[in-house]
């Protein structure tokens, strides 16, 4: 995993892939390695309410480019983020993919997959072509697979390529 000159890991990483299609088993494996990498990463450059509310990782690997996108919860809300009109609609409203009302507690777009499917949108990855990895980042939980909630289910699910962490009632991918 590449990292910046601040030390910190960078928000995508990797070269394209020399082979020409990497088994799920190969992608499964490294995505959980890379997101509980960048996760302790992320522990550590947090601060304040940030750093308190982090409790969920995700890593999308784009099969197409070979690259690494991270996100975590909470980071969608916070001031100067580059929402992506694709998943957020047009004026960073909520409107196009995501459920406009929670099916949770959670707020609309507030998941740790949003932030890594923003990142990978952003920069031209296709839903398509993505394989999502979600874990808990807590002290009890830290690296176990987290399902993707409800919200999450209803914009991603039959659109990406591969949630290797399952969806929310649905076997977790272990």
């Amino acid at each position: 995993m590449s990292k910046d000159s601040s030390g910190l890991f960078s928000g995508t990483s990797g070269a394209k892939s020399t082979s020409s299609g990497r088994s799920n088993a190969v992608i499964k494996k490294y995505s959980k390695q890379r997101v509980k990498d960048w996760a302790k990463s992320e522990q550590k450059r947090l601060t304040g309410r940030s750093k308190k509310d982090f409790n969920t990782a995700c890593v999308v690997y784009d099969e197409t480019t070979g690259k690494y996108y991270y996100g975590r919860n909470g980071a969608p809300f916070e001031k100067g983020y580059n929402k992506n009109s694709k998943l957020f609609g047009k004026n960073g409203l909520l409107e196009k993919k995501l459920p406009e009302g929670s099916l949770n507690i959670y707020k609309v777009g507030n998941c740790a997959e949003v932030d890594a499917i923003n990142k990978a949108l952003n920069d031209g990855a296709k839903l398509s072509n993505l394989h999502m990895t979600t874990i808990h980042v807590t002290k009890k939980g830290f690296g176990k697979n987290k399902p993707a909630c409800e919200n999450c289910e209803t914009v991603f699910k039959g659109k990406v390529k591969q949630n290797y962490t399952g969806w929310i009632g649905e076997d977790d991918g272990k």
